[in-house]
């Protein structure tokens, strides 16, 4: 914010007050509108950590099934290669 420069013979200068007065006003008005600007960005990022987190969740989850997926497999093979070795005998 710049100054407001004073005159040296006027020290109850009303227009300079005015506009001292008007400039605070105007730098609160950007603030205002600078803190709902961000406000609404972390709304969005808040919003996009959600949506990643739930994502996060069912990529785990279908890790965790493909995980059980294989191990039901393997247990299958290694059953049917035990069914095969004892028909060998």
């Amino acid at each position: 914010m710049t100054p407001i420069p004073a005159k040296a013979d006027d020290r109850y200068d009303f227009n300079r007050l005015e506009r001292a007065v008007t400039a605070l006003a105007d730098a609160l008005a950007e603030s205002r509108e600078r803190v709902q600007a961000l406000l609404h960005e972390r709304d969005e990022h808040a919003q996009r950590i959600r949506t990643l987190e739930g994502e996060l969740l069912e990529a785990n989850q279908k890790r965790q099934d493909a995980g059980k997926s294989l191990e039901e497999l393997i247990a299958q093979i290694d059953h049917l290669e035990g069914d095969l070795d004892g028909a060998d005998r």
